[in-house]
């Protein structure tokens, strides 16, 4: 069994551990600090993020999106975004799939 509060917050960044994964799905916890990577990700699969705990600013198609604990995003493949900021010690959960999830 596996604790999401159990991994330490990274000092910058964002820190990625994969939970589970096989030919089609990864599901992976994501523990934020408060400066996230400027990184634009495009992914050729889906993804859904589920913010556990913290408070996020996610920028996706020239929209900033406000997430906060219970909040459930999908981003379609393809799909340009970045994480604008973070709450130190944000909490996601994120399901990537191969086939589209929509």
């Amino acid at each position: 069994m596996k604790n999401l509060f159990e991994y330490a917050v990274p000092t910058h960044g964002e820190w990625f551990k994969t939970l589970l994964q096989n030919d089609n799905v990864t599901i992976e916890v994501i523990v934020s600090s408060d400066t996230p990577e400027p990184k634009v990700y495009n992914q050729p699969h889906d993804e859904a993020v589920l913010l556990i705990d913290g408070e996020a600013t996610l920028e996706l198609q020239g929209q900033e999106i406000t997430m906060r604990p219970g909040d459930f995003l999908h981003i379609p493949a393809h799909t340009p975004h970045r994480v604008l900021k973070t709450a130190k010690g944000s909490r996601w959960l994120a399901i990537h799939t191969k086939e589209a999830l929509c």
